[in-house]
């Protein structure tokens, strides 16, 4: 991983060291230890009444320390208040801090301690945080988590936590979220950055700061240097000292908001990151006194060249001792390069099993994943990618950003925005992106995480963006043949077919619950049916329709009145709710993917029985045919067919189109609930 110099390396030309802001910290203000009784008696946020816990306080702050051994180090100050509301938010006394490490390099967690507070008779007690309520756990190559579970947990409780992490990765100044998955009555956040560090700034998200406070102001270092003279042998030494002063400019950011209420999820949302209010700093370049400009993340040319040369990235896919034997065992099956790929993808996906951690970096390195055939996504991806260009073909990562990980922009060149790798494959002019953490993914497709925009090919001197969504949808479709009888009961075979995205997803949860845990969920989720049996079809065979076959009855499905026998167009199995019920939309609708769902239901209705009325024809759109609906209904002797098509090829609808994305799927939902109506004869 990149890092910029220690600044020792130029005290001979210069010395200086980053003193503190001139503003009263909020650490200072925001006391740990000094509990508002109030909070405790709080039962309810004052202004996000549903909420089961809530931060009081957040309080951050970047500064940077100088000292001879080890030259600048980032020093990063936390306070967190949280308060607990009922059982649900429990779950908030885990609190996990990320902290990073490279070769010999490595933050720390320094002067952490943390408090449960408790009302016992009008009096606050307090439980402190022990060791063995501390733990870490390794991430990957480069992250590591402190986990802090606080004790004595109950409704009422706040908890406090307070910890300093002393980093030698000067440019790791963190993103702030002023906003998240709990209301926050009081979020602040302080950044100190002396004048030879130039950062990018982003700032996002709807709530304004109620602090918003940028200024300057000079620092200065004081430092002695002793001088020597004498005749050269030693003899007649004399030491004199000077002293000298150089003076910099610190620029302090100060931001600070108040009473925002949790971040919302709603149906088919992106990353709720996306939408947060948040700050994120990117180290672009530096530059000590009488030293050069060094690069780091100003542009995308810049990233990739680093991840390239990285020992923990682009190193680990020149290793080709460890693929030696997989090679020739690939060779002996497939000459073609496409065969040689397909043959690659399936070993990987098939040997290795992933851990369900999406990375950037590997655990360890590429022979431990090779060893253990397990790790994270970056161990698979890559030592995929090792593995393909040991057979000769064109392989090369692509790194991008996943789908609840947040949006990487190209106008913004960042790598700690970067979360996932997969592998990009060029035969005769044709590109395949691949990914091997699920042995239900056909080469032909990358996980729905990975649907997140663009990635970047990680090859110098050729910087360039490739679509992550290629021409795979989420396709259902229901068959069923259904018979009904005269007393109203109803039985038959119900067929769900299932390609893209929605047989990856089918496959996984089959393979990972086994086939009977699998079909007793799948019972689950037809409460009006009885199912006497479940088979499935082309379960392992990735190229094929996958199907699941259900045959079933009812007698809930058709109620009979009478000599009339009604029933719903769909026996209970369509569109019953509108996923976008809500009058107004805060974020936009993200399908991730194009879909495509259709029934065809076929009905013998009973003898002594005719058709009184059936659900009228209709066909729908949106604007460019973004979205269509397609209902019909005939009838032919004692069959009826019901055929229900919708469509979506648009995968974001931004807020101003929600009012047309809500009515459509309402009047899908309406037809939906249309009758069949049979009558006696």
């Amino acid at each position: 991983m990149k890092r910029p110099a220690k600044l020792r390396q130029f005290v001979l030309t210069a010395m200086f060291f980053l003193g503190l802001s001139g503003y009263l910290s909020a650490q200072e203000k925001i006391k740990f230890g000094k509990i508002d009784i109030e909070d405790l008696k709080m039962t309810r946020c004052p202004f996000d009444s549903a909420a089961d816990a809530m931060i009081l306080s957040d309080v951050g702050s970047y500064r940077y320390e100088y000292s001879d051994n080890k030259g600048f180090e980032l020093l990063f100050e936390r306070l967190l208040r949280i308060k607990i509301f009922t059982k649900n938010g429990f779950n908030e006394g885990n609190v996990e801090i990320e902290y990073w490490y490279s070769g010999s390099d490595y933050e720390k967690v320094e002067s952490l301690k943390g408090r449960t507070y408790n009302l016992e008779s009008g009096k606050i007690v307090e439980t402190k945080l022990g060791d063995e309520s501390v733990f870490d756990e390794v991430q990957d190559i480069h992250n590591k988590l402190k986990k802090v579970s606080f004790p004595a947990i109950r409704e009422g409780s706040v908890i406090e936590l307070k910890y300093t992490i002393r980093s030698p990765f000067i440019g790791n100044i963190t993103d702030w979220y002023f906003q998240g998955d709990l209301p926050i009555r009081w979020s602040e956040y302080e950044v100190n950055i002396p004048e030879y560090y130039r950062f990018g700034k982003r700032a996002t998200g709807y709530y304004p700061f109620v602090v918003n406070k940028v200024s300057s102001h000079p620092e200065s270092i004081n430092f002695q240097q002793t001088k020597y003279s004498g005749n050269g042998l030693g003899l007649d030494v004399h030491a004199t000292t000077e002293h000298s002063s150089i003076d910099y400019e610190v620029y302090t950011e100060l931001y600070a908001t108040q009473n925002v209420p949790a971040l919302k999820d709603e149906p088919f949302a992106n990353s709720l990151q996306n939408y947060s209010t948040k700050i994120r700093y990117e180290l672009q370049s530096y530059k000590y006194p009488g030293g050069a400009i060094h690069e780091m993340t100003s542009s995308w040319d810049v990233i990739v060249k680093d991840l390239e040369t990285d020992d923990d990235f682009g190193k680990q896919i020149r290793r080709s001792g460890l693929v030696k034997n997989i090679v020739n065992e690939v060779n002996s099956k497939a000459q073609k390069p496409f065969d040689k790929m397909v043959e690659a993808h399936t070993y990987i996906k098939t040997h290795f099993k992933w851990n369900g951690r999406n990375s950037l970096y590997p655990t360890d390195d590429l022979k431990k994943a090779f060893d253990d055939h397990a790790g994270n996504s970056a161990d698979i991806n890559l030592s995929l990618i090792l593995l393909l260009r040991e057979l000769g073909l064109d392989a090369v990562p692509v790194v991008l950003s996943t789908w609840n990980h947040g949006i990487i922009l190209e106008s913004m060149p960042t790598q700690r925005g970067l979360n996932y790798v997969i592998g990009l494959v060029r035969i005769d002019s044709v590109e395949y992106l691949l990914d091997a953490t699920s042995s239900s993914l056909p080469y032909t497709m990358i996980p729905r995480r990975c649907l997140n925009g663009k990635g970047i090919v990680v090859s110098s001197g050729n910087i360039r963006w490739v679509p992550l969504l290629g021409s795979e949808r989420d396709n259902d479709l229901l068959l069923a043949n259904l018979k009904i009888d005269s007393i109203g009961a109803i039985q038959g075979r119900l067929e769900a077919s299932k390609s893209g995205y929605s047989a990856v997803r089918s496959r996984e949860n089959y393979f990972s619950s086994g086939e009977e845990e699998n079909s007793k969920l799948l019972k689950q989720k037809f409460k009006s049916w009885d199912i006497d049996k479940i088979t499935y079809e082309n379960m392992d065979k990735l190229d094929q329709i996958m199907k699941i076959i259900y045959s079933l009855g009812s007698t809930d499905i058709c109620q009979v009145n009478g000599d009339m026998i009604y029933m719903n167009v769909l026996a209970g199995m369509g569109q019953n709710s509108n996923p976008f019920n809500a009058e107004k939309r805060v974020y936009p609708v993200d399908f991730n993917c194009p879909l495509k769902d259709a029934y065809v239901f076929t009905y013998e209705i009973p003898a002594g029985y005719k058709i009184e009325s059936l659900p009228e024809p209709v066909k729908f759109a949106l604007p460019e045919q973004s979205a269509s609906f397609k209902f019909v209904t005939a009838a032919k002797d004692n069959k009826i067919m019901v055929s229900s098509t919708l469509s979506i090829t648009k995968t974001v609808f931004i807020i101003s189109e929600y009012e047309f994305l809500r009515d459509f799927f309402a009047r899908i939902v309406a037809k939906h609930a249309q009758q069949i109506v049979l009558k006696k004869l």
